[in-house]
C-alpha cells in the first residue's frame, strides 16, 4: 500500500514538472542556459584555434597610472605595462613606443613583439586619429627568463613604434601590438585609455 502510494506521488511530481517546463517554454529555458555559459566564458579564457594559430583570449587588467591591458598569453608570460612614452620629433609631431615588463611562466627562452597581416598594429589617440608603426610587418625577438621579471623596450623597433603621431594626443584610447612566444601560441595585446608621457626620462 505505502509503495502504491509512493508511486502516485512520483507520478505527480514527474507531471507537475513536465507541466512546468511546457509552460515556461523550451525556449525559455534554453535562453537562461546560453546566459549562464555566457557570464562563465567572459569570466574565464578561452581559446580557439583557427588555421594552425592559437588565440587566447585573456583578461583585460589595469595599468598603474591609468588604463588598461589585455595579455592574450596569460598563462604563457605575464605582460605589464611599464608605460607608453612619446618622443617629439618636430614641432607638432612624433613617435610613441612601449615599455613592458614580462614574466615567463613557461620554460621559454625567447619571445616576440611585432605585427603583420594577421595582426595588425594600430594606435587611436583619444580625439580618434589613428597612427601606424613605421613598418607594419615584422616580429622583433626578445631573451627572456623563466620566472625572472625583464624590462622591454619597443622604442627602437620599427614594426612597434608608432610614428607621426600628433604633439597633442594625450591618451591612448585603443592600441593593439602582436605577441609571439610560438607559432602557435601568439595574439594581440590591448591597451585602453592609457596615458602617453611625453618626453620624459623613464
Amino acid at each position: 500500500m505505502k509503495t502504491k502510494r509512493f508511486l502516485c506521488l512520483c507520478m505527480v511530481l514527474i507531471t507537475l514538472g513536465t507541466m512546468n517546463v511546457q509552460a515556461q517554454g523550451l525556449g525559455g529555458l534554453l535562453k537562461k542556459v546560453k546566459k549562464g555559459v555566457d557570464k562563465v566564458t567572459s569570466m574565464v579564457p578561452s581559446t580557439t584555434t583557427q588555421a594552425g594559430v592559437k588565440k587566447t583570449k585573456g583578461l583585460e587588467l589595469p595599468v598603474e597610472g591609468g588604463g588598461t591591458i589585455t595579455n592574450p598569453l596569460p598563462g604563457i608570460v605575464d605582460i605589464q605595462l611599464v608605460g607608453a612614452y612619446g618622443k617629439t620629433t618636430s614641432a607638432n609631431y612624433g613617435t610613441v613606443g612601449l615599455v613592458f615588463k614580462v614574466k615567463m611562466i613557461s620554460n621559454l627562452k625567447s619571445m616576440s613583439f611585432g605585427c603583420n597581416v594577421d595582426y595588425p598594429a594600430i594606435m587611436v589617440d583619444q580625439d580618434g586619429n589613428t597612427y601606424k608603426p613605421a613598418e607594419t610587418a615584422g616580429w622583433y625577438s626578445e631573451a627572456v627568463t623563466e620566472g625572472v621579471p625583464m624590462r622591454i623596450s619597443l622604442e627602437h623597433r620599427n614594426s612597434a613604434i608608432f610614428v607621426d603621431v600628433k604633439r597633442s594626443a594625450s591618451v591612448i584610447s585603443q592600441l593593439q601590438i602582436g605577441v609571439s612566444t610560438s607559432y602557435q601560441d601568439r595574439g594581440l595585446i590591448v591597451l585602453k585609455n592609457v596615458p602617453i608621457q611625453w618626453d620624459v626620462e623613464h
